[in-house]
């Protein structure tokens, strides 16, 4: 019968992972499950060997910095995942049926750019939405819907990556005003806004390029803070359900 892992020589991988600065608890579950791997299959051939030493020839398959490094790669192997995710909802605002959704929103900007015949109302809409979104998302929403605490303290990198995801919030509706500062101060020259001539086709095209854009990002906001973090959210509930307060 072939020698197997106990219990608490279990225990003893979860403290060895510790020892080497591995605090995340699904990274040390990762780790623990390639070193038990390791250590069952060199006593497979030598079955007397002691579990300190199987650990360490183990252990030393992962190179120098080798655990900091798997770190590394998880937490970017995560970080995709979620992008891909954000940006999968993100482009299917521009598939039947949501894209009418996506124009109707687009024109509804638009025409309330052309009415008041003044291109400040771009950032007039912009901040209407921008300032009250961070203001909730941070004050309201993050705290009560979108942070999320494992069970005594427990650290989880997928939990990282979701706090992550949500500080950077401000960063991803912030981005439009850097591309309407370009569209605007370097075509439309801020001394015209007064005088544009709106029933000129370069005008309305460039103003209803504005309005989808703003739509887009405002998608975009949405499926990167809230819509990705609910799903890491979901997917932690079903992978650690016993660590959910």
């Amino acid at each position: 019968m072939n020698r197997t892992i106990t219990k608490e020589e279990t225990d003893q991988l979860f403290q060895f992972c510790r020892e080497q600065n591995i605090v995340h608890y699904d990274l040390q579950v990762e780790l623990v499950d390639h070193l038990a791997s390791a250590i069952e299959e060199q006593w497979e051939k030598w079955p007397e060997l002691s579990f300190e030493f199987a650990l360490k020839r183990a252990f030393k398959k992962f190179g120098h910095n080798g655990f900091r490094r798997i770190y590394e790669t998880r937490k970017k192997e995560l970080n995709k995942k979620y992008t891909r995710l954000h940006f999968k909802y993100f482009y299917s605002f521009f598939r039947w049926p949501q894209i009418l959704i996506t124009f109707i929103l687009s024109y509804l900007i638009f025409n309330t750019i052309i009415l008041t015949e003044n291109f400040r109302v771009v950032y007039t809409i912009f901040f209407a939405f921008t300032i009250p979104a961070m203001v909730y998302f941070y004050l309201f929403w993050f705290p009560k819907k979108g942070k999320l605490e494992a069970k005594n303290n427990t650290k989880f990198l997928l939990l990282d990556v979701l706090n992550m995801r949500c500080k950077q919030f401000w960063m991803v509706l912030f981005l439009p005003l850097n591309v309407f500062n370009f569209i605007i101060l370097d075509i439309l020259p801020k001394e015209k806004w007064a005088t544009l001539p709106f029933d000129d086709l370069k005008v309305c095209l460039i103003i209803a390029a504005m309005s989808f854009l703003m739509v887009c990002f405002g998608i975009l906001s949405y499926s990167y803070s809230i819509y990705a973090s609910q799903k890491i959210k979901q997917h932690f509930t079903q992978q650690f359900p016993e660590f959910v307060k």
